[in-house]
């Protein structure tokens, strides 16, 4: 039973840094779409 723990612990904490890892990638995605917006409507 304790490893069975165990292992849901090390589940959850390899889902929750890939979650992170992708709200983070998000993130930056959106960021750089904003970013490109805004550079060419100073250019228009």
């Amino acid at each position: 039973m304790e490893k069975r723990f165990l292992d849901n612990v090390e589940d959850n904490a390899t889902v929750q840094t890939w979650f992170e890892t992708t709200q983070w990638k998000k993130g930056q995605a959106a960021f750089f779409t904003l970013a490109m917006e805004i550079c060419l409507s100073c250019l228009t």
